[in-house]
C-alpha cells in the first residue's frame, strides 16, 4: 500500500507538471497572439489612412484588434482566474465574427461603404449582451457556436459565387480568396472545437484543463500568424487594400500627375518593356508588387512613375496590354476558344476578361470575333 501510495504521488506530480507546462505554454502563445494581432490591427490602420478601402480597411482591424484583446483577457483569466472575463471574450468573438464578414462585403470596391442591410450584424452581439443579463451563461457558449456555424455558411455562399462576388478585383482577386477560404477554415475549426469545449466543461471540466482550449489558441494564433505573414508578403494577402490604392491615389489632370521627373520616365519605360514581354504580361500573378520587385524598386514609385508618364494605373496600363493580346491571338485563329484566350492572356475570371475587353473595345469578346469572322469570309 505505501508503494502504490508513492506511485500516485509520483503521478499526481507529474500529472501536475504537465498542467504547469500546458498552462504556461498556453498563456505564452495567448500573449504572442494578442501582440501579433495589435500588429495586424496597426498595419490596417496604416493601410486605412490612404483614404480608399477604408471601412474595409477599418473593419478588418476591428476585427483583428478584437481577436488581440479577447487573447490578451482568456490570458488574465487563465492567471488569475477571473470567470467573466470568458465572457467579455465571447462577446468580442460575436463582434469580430461579423466584422471578418462584412470585410468581404465591401472590400471589393474602394469607395464601399455599409449600408442599412449591414445593421442586422449587430444581433450577434446584442443576442450576446441579452444572454450575458439573463444569467444563463452557459447559454452563451451555445449561441456563440450557432453564430460560427451561420456566418461559415454565409462565407462558403461566397465562396461559391467568388468569380462574381471579387470580378472587380481583377488579378488581385486571387488573394482574396486565398484569405476568404481561410477565415471559413477558422470558423469551421473553432465551430468543432467550441463544441467540444463546451462538452467537456459540460462533463465538469474546468476551462484551463481542457484539450480544446489549447487547440482553439493554436488555431486562432495561427490565423494571426499567417495574416501577418500573408500581409508583408508580396505580393501581399491583401493585395488589392495594398495596390489598387496606389491606382485610387491616380487622379487623371491633377499637377501632381503631369510632371514626371527623367527617372520616372525612364522607370515606365522598364515597365512599359516589361509589359511587352509575354512571359510576363500574360502571368495571371502579376502585380505591381511583382513588377517592383522584378525591377528593384518600391511598388509606390512605380506606380507614380505610370501614373504622371502614362496617365493610367498600372492595371489600366496591364490590361491594355493584355486586351490588345487577345486581340491579336484572335486575329491569328477565329477559331481559338474564348476561354483558350482568356487563359493564354493571363486572366483568371471570366467576368474580369470580359468586363476590361468590353470596355477597350465596345464588343464582349465573342461579339469581336465573330466581327472578324464576317471581315475573313468577305
Amino acid at each position: 500500500m505505501f508503494t502504490n501510495a508513492i506511485k500516485d504521488d509520483i503521478a499526481s506530480s507529474h500529472h501536475r507538471f504537465q498542467q504547469g507546462v500546458v498552462s504556461i505554454v498556453t498563456v505564452v502563445v495567448l500573449i504572442g497572439t494578442s501582440a501579433l494581432g495589435l500588429v495586424m490591427t496597426i498595419y490596417l490602420i496604416g493601410l486605412a489612412r490612404r483614404r480608399s478601402y477604408v471601412v474595409a480597411c477599418s473593419l478588418l482591424a476591428a476585427a483583428f484588434a478584437l481577436i488581440s484583446l479577447s487573447s490578451a483577457l482568456l490570458g488574465v483569466h487563465l492567471v488569475y482566474d477571473i470567470p467573466e472575463l470568458t465572457q467579455v471574450r465571447a462577446l468580442l468573438a460575436l463582434i469580430a465574427v461579423p466584422c471578418l464578414y462584412l470585410y468581404f462585403e465591401v472590400a471589393r470596391t474602394p469607395n464601399a461603404m455599409l449600408s442599412r442591410r449591414h445593421a442586422a450584424h449587430i444581433l450577434p452581439v446584442v443576442g450576446g449582451v441579452v444572454i450575458v443579463f439573463s444569467r444563463h451563461s452557459w447559454v452563451l457558449d451555445l449561441f456563440l457556436i450557432a453564430v460560427y456555424l451561420i456566418y461559415a455558411v454565409a462565407l462558403i455562399s461566397v465562396w461559391r459565387d467568388r468569380e462574381n462576388q471579387f470580378s472587380a478585383l481583377g488579378e488581385n482577386a486571387h488573394q482574396t480568396v486565398v484569405w476568404l477560404q481561410t477565415v471559413i477554415l477558422f470558423l469551421m475549426t473553432m465551430l468543432v472545437l467550441d463544441g467540444w469545449l463546451f462538452a467537456d466543461l459540460a462533463g465538469g471540466r474546468f476551462l484551463k484543463d481542457s484539450n480544446p482550449l489549447l487547440f482553439a489558441i493554436l488555431s486562432l494564433a495561427a490565423l494571426v500568424a499567417f495574416s501577418l505573414i500573408g500581409a508583408l508578403g508580396r505580393p501581399s494577402l491583401f493585395e488589392h487594400l495594398y495596390s489598387l490604392t496606389m491606382d485610387a491615389d491616380f487622379k487623371p489632370g491633377s499637377r501632381g500627375n503631369t510632371v514626371p521627373s527623367a527617372a520616372e520616365e525612364e522607370l515606365a519605360e522598364r515597365a512599359l518593356h516589361s509589359l511587352r514581354d509575354r512571359a510576363i504580361l500574360t502571368n495571371e500573378s502579376l502585380t505591381i508588387t511583382r513588377l517592383a520587385r522584378k525591377l528593384g524598386v518600391p511598388a509606390r514609385h512605380l506606380s507614380q512613375a505610370i501614373n504622371r508618364v502614362h496617365k493610367c494605373s498600372f492595371s489600366d496600363l496591364l490590361n491594355d496590354h493584355r486586351v490588345q493580346f487577345c486581340k491579336e491571338i484572335m486575329r491569328e485563329d477565329t477559331e481559338r476558344s474564348l476561354m483558350d484566350v482568356m487563359l493564354d492572356a493571363g486572366y483568371v475570371t471570366k467576368s474580369n476578361f470580359y468586363r476590361q475587353f468590353s470596355i477597350r473595345t465596345g464588343l464582349t469578346p465573342a461579339a469581336y470575333r465573330s466581327k472578324l469572322r464576317q471581315e475573313a469570309q468577305s
